[in-house]
């Protein structure tokens, strides 16, 4: 036995060479493997069971980046899994294996005796009925545990979560593990300089009145209010492009407008942030308005003005040729559908191969409001839905999101996606690669959200891709890329309204953040 609970921590050679000592030893070894996010005593007891099987018992834990139990899964990272139960006197080794499941630490252990939960005796587990059988073809046996106390790992983090408050480890491991600290972010900052973005989508206003409650109304049972103040602000693409210039890139917006006073509301309160502004008339097109009555800082109501107004064949084209005069002059696209008819066949159609013959990296956001599909913008560089744009996308509600982006890279051939999660943070995609017995599956990264508590979350997907799209130009990896996103979303809900956040407050922030003075 080893004199430090540290030492018993080996990789997968290590536990290799002292299997075979352990062999020659005579000793029986017995394994165990599993996720073990949150040691119980009902793990406690099964360990101990086996333990009583043999001389030496080995722990293998799945390795984070293989654990597919949700994006915030596991809770505790691979390497205090590893140090809590390498802690436990009665455990001889732990061991943390990358696979998706413990055939392949099984071939090269070769436990004796191989113990599993008392579940499984009657679980129907593919899995583990590969695992039972590659134990039983060398000689060794599989033992289920007694069973006699049961706990869910699942059960006690859904109810204690915020009592653990292990979320900023999280995001310190997090920003270790991809090198990210307030050097790096801040040279990404400044290369926002040297790009130059284009944004095309519809113009939106948010439109917030301010209201005195008056009580409930004295004819029905209604809350009466009186307007006090009100404030618009440019949503959408246009707060896109308006982030972009407040972090000192230069943007341009290329939408459609008709004439009216909210559509020079519009076009002045981008004029006033120095954002370029190319405009197609829409005829009766209308400036889509969403109006939010508050009291103090609560929301009371919304109303939305504004239909469904599919662009006509004459808008279309003239959208397509200004597209193809501007798109060369820029570093990047960010196309940001709503489903309010902008984006018909032709312009998407346009949209990619213009991308393509310019060889132009492209980012889209899709509401998934009913009439606007994530899946039809094909090949873009990076898309940015929420879960339920994602599963709207499907019309799937019910497989797991890693199946979910399996299918929507098979569908669209994009470079990464990006799952914006709200309160729990966001979830990075890989393109899936092929694992053991022809299985694809897509890699993941998440980081917990930075704030939980918002103010105001309107418009924090908007300023989110802004920086995601800005620093991932600027040559930042997939990963720093959304950490510096979830700052600035962090930033702009703690605030009412839906205007950008100054480049200053960014760097202000973000010198306040324990991770990144850690890396």
């Amino acid at each position: 036995m080893t004199t430090s609970h540290q030492d018993k921590i080996l990789t997968p050679d290590e536990l290799a060479e002292i299997r075979e000592k352990l062999r020659e030893e005579g000793q029986t070894v017995v394994q165990c493997h599993g996720c073990f996010d949150i040691v119980h005593p009902g793990h406690i007891r099964y360990l101990q069971f086996a333990r009583d099987q043999g001389d030496a018992l080995i722990v293998t834990l799945t390795g984070d980046a293989s654990i597919d139990k949700g994006p915030d899964r596991p809770y505790i990272n691979e390497n205090l899994r590893a140090e809590n139960l390498a802690a436990l006197e009665f455990v001889s080794y732990v061991c943390v294996d990358h696979h998706r499941w413990a055939g392949p630490i099984l071939e090269k252990v070769k436990p004796d005796v191989y113990v599993k939960g008392k579940e499984y005796e009657t679980k129907s587990d593919p899995r583990f009925a590969q695992e039972k059988e590659l134990v039983e073809e060398y000689g060794g046996k599989v033992v289920f545990s007694s069973g006699d106390v049961v706990y869910s790992s699942t059960y006690i983090i859904e109810e204690f979560r915020d009592e653990f408050d292990l979320e900023q480890q999280k995001i310190q491991g997090f920003c270790q593990r991809h090198e990210i600290n307030r050097d790096s972010i801040e040279s990404r900052i400044d290369e926002f300089a040297d790009l130059d973005i284009l944004v095309l989508g519809d113009p939106v206003l948010d439109h917030y009145i301010q209201c005195e409650d008056k009580g409930v109304a004295s004819e029905s049972p209604m809350l009466s209010v009186s307007p006090v103040h009100e404030e618009r602000y440019v949503g959408a693409a246009g707060l896109i492009a308006r982030q972009l210039k407040a972090l000192g890139a230069d943007a341009t917006l290329l939408t459609t407008l008709s004439d009216g006073e909210e559509s020079e509301r519009f076009t002045e309160r981008l004029r006033d942030d120095d954002v370029a502004l190319e405009t197609v008339d829409s005829d009766d097109r209308p400036t889509f308005v969403k109006t939010r009555y508050l009291v103090d800082d609560q929301k009371v109501f919304k109303v939305n003005k504004g239909r469904y107004s599919p662009v006509s064949t004459r808008a279309t084209e003239e959208l397509l040729d200004r597209l193809a005069e501007l798109i060369a002059e820029h570093d990047a696209l960010v196309v940001t559908d709503f489903g309010y008819g902008l984006f018909g066949p032709k312009l998407v159609q346009g949209i990619g191969d213009l991308a393509q013959t310019h060889d132009t990296p492209y980012f889209v956001d899709a509401s998934g409001s009913g009439t606007s599909n994530l899946l039809k913008f094909a090949s873009p560089r990076m898309a940015t839905p929420t879960e339920d744009e994602l599963r709207f996308a499907f019309g799937d509600k019910e497989s797991g999101l890693s199946h979910l982006a399996v299918n929507y890279f098979d569908r669209t051939h994009a470079d990464h996606l990006v799952l914006t999660l709200g309160k729990r943070g966001a979830l990075l995609f890989h393109p899936p690669e092929e694992e053991e017995g022809g299985e694809r599956r897509s890699q993941t990264e998440y980081l917990p959200a930075l704030l939980k508590h918002p103010l105001d979350p309107v418009g924090a997907g908007d300023v989110f891709l802004s920086a995601l799209l800005g620093s991932t130009l600027a040559g930042a990896s997939e990963p720093e890329a959304m950490y510096l996103g979830s700052c600035l979303a962090a930033i702009h809900i703690t605030r009412m309204g839906n205007n950008p956040v100054p480049q200053g407050t960014l760097r202000g922030y973000m010198a306040d953040r324990p991770e990144l003075h850690t890396s």
